[in-house]
């Protein structure tokens, strides 16, 4: 057997380690952690949900100031000017003037003794803001599963880059390589115009790479609020810790009893049967206590000169006897909402079952999937060294190798892509649960420790 040509051989490990090491970046990493507590005061999406939740809030001593007294105070006062026109003694028409003034001023206070619509109002109301606290609770963990998106696509794009940027120099080798093999009359120009070719299309996916790296910087920034440094990373071997919960059912259970959108699901069927109530309500008779105290001067030209103080107390029935039919309407209507509200209820919770078994199937596959995308990394790096022996024998070409590098980017691009995707699917799964969102938060900032991969200039290769 023919030795390997010594140059060969260098070559062949220079195009390996090209494609597996990857520089180790600098400090000043953004942690997750850092990132969540940018997002939270940030994001539009979630300030915009605390303002719709404070102004819900509201809505609860709206309605109870139905069941409260009612103050009220009325001050007027009148410039009259006129004539009087009346006969005297003599029978004689006599004419005078009247320029006064009359001041009058009143209060009353109203308090309702029985409101029956009222206080079911009220009650539906309370109802309805626990709706809000749970939506606002449910944006809270889409702001974490925003985040953590958009935290991990970056990191995605930027390990993308780096592999580009590392099959850009493994091709530069073998280009170097082949141009040396034709000057000593063993190669071919074929294999140097293929190898160029091969070349000139990593290049540009160095370019697609850099491309995607600041659009996701860019969708990371929007929902924080600040420039986006190196980010902390997956470490290199990395591997999952046990779940919280082991069994599928455990992940159903916890689900069904705290997932924030079903619960607002739940409330809103409250909310429903409290508007049944309050609809059936106007049928009954309403009863208020009425007191008042008024003050009048000059009331009328009999009463010139005159003050009138009076004091009132007293009880106002209203008893509903016809409206048209209007409320038996709205008693059915208000039945058909909450049937509805019923039915939505059961899509919810169809849905979240699916979804965490999505999640809890994807987290318990993702670990053979990130094993066998490992070790098919490895079968290319070792096929890169016996194409590259092949190449230096004459029983492979340059476009052997050429697709041998390909395929080995690919593998690596494969494998973060399974590492990324797990993590994912462990937030995901959290977050269908209705963990905390500072739990699921803490979760991935424990995970992503490693220090982040040297980012080079993003300038067009």
């Amino acid at each position: 057997m023919k030795p390997l040509h010594p140059h060969l051989s260098i070559h062949a490990a220079a195009l390996v380690c090209a494609l597996t090491m990857l520089p180790v970046g600098a400090a000043h990493a953004l942690s997750f952690a850092q990132a969540w507590q940018a997002a939270y005061q940030f994001d539009a999406q979630y300030q915009a949900a605390s303002y719709e939740l404070a102004a819900a809030r509201q809505s609860i001593p709206i309605a109870r100031a139905a069941l409260l007294p009612q103050v009220a105070l009325n001050v007027s006062s009148s410039e009259v000017v006129g004539t009087r026109d009346f006969p005297n003694s003599l029978n004689q028409q006599v004419r005078t003037r009247l320029d006064y003034s009359a001041p009058q001023s009143a209060l009353t206070l109203r308090m309702p003794i029985f409101n029956r619509e009222a206080q079911v109002r009220l009650m539906q109301v309370t109802a309805q803001t626990e709706v809000a606290e749970s939506i606002y609770r449910l944006k809270g963990l889409d702001l974490v599963d925003r985040l953590v998106v958009a935290y991990i696509q970056v990191l995605l794009a930027g390990e993308g880059r780096q592999l580009a940027l590392a099959q850009v120099q493994a091709q530069m080798v073998q280009l170097e390589q082949l141009q040396q093999r034709l000057l000593r009359g063993e190669g071919t120009k074929v294999d140097t115009t293929q190898s160029q070719a091969a070349l000139d299309m990593a290049r540009v996916r160095v370019t697609e790479a850099s491309d995607q790296l600041e659009l996701t910087r860019r969708q990371l920034r929007r929902i924080t609020g600040v420039a986006t440094p190196p980010l902390l990373q997956l470490p290199a071997d990395y591997r999952p810790a046990p779940l919280l919960h082991e069994s599928l059912t455990e992940w159903l259970t916890v689900a069904v009893r705290q997932n924030p959108s079903l619960q607002a699901r739940e409330q809103a069927l409250v909310a429903a049967r409290m508007n049944v109530k309050r609809n059936f309500a106007a049928h009954f008779p309403r009863l208020d206590l009425v007191a008042s105290v008024s003050r009048s001067q000059n009331e009328s030209t009999s009463n010139l000169n005159q003050t009138t103080a009076l004091r009132s107390l007293g009880m106002q029935l209203n008893v509903p006897l016809f409206s048209g039919g209007g409320i038996d309407a709205s008693v059915k209507q208000a039945v058909a909402e909450q049937s509805r509200a019923e039915e939505e209820i059961r899509i919810e919770r169809e849905g979240l079952e699916i979804e965490v078994q999505r999640y809890y199937q994807a987290v318990a596959t993702g670990q053979g999937r990130m094993d066998a995308t490992r070790n098919a990394v490895e079968a290319a790096e070792f096929t890169l060294q016996g194409t590259g022996r092949a190449l230096q024998l004459g029983l492979a070409t340059g476009n052997d190798v050429a697709d041998t590098v390909s395929r080995l980017y690919a593998a690596r691009r494969e494998l973060a892509q399974s590492r990324f995707d797990y993590l994912l699917a462990r937030a995901r799964l959290m977050v269908q649960a209705g963990m905390p969102m500072t739990d699921v938060a803490a979760e991935i900032d424990r995970v992503l420790v490693a220090a982040p991969a040297a980012t080079p200039p993003s300038n067009r290769p």
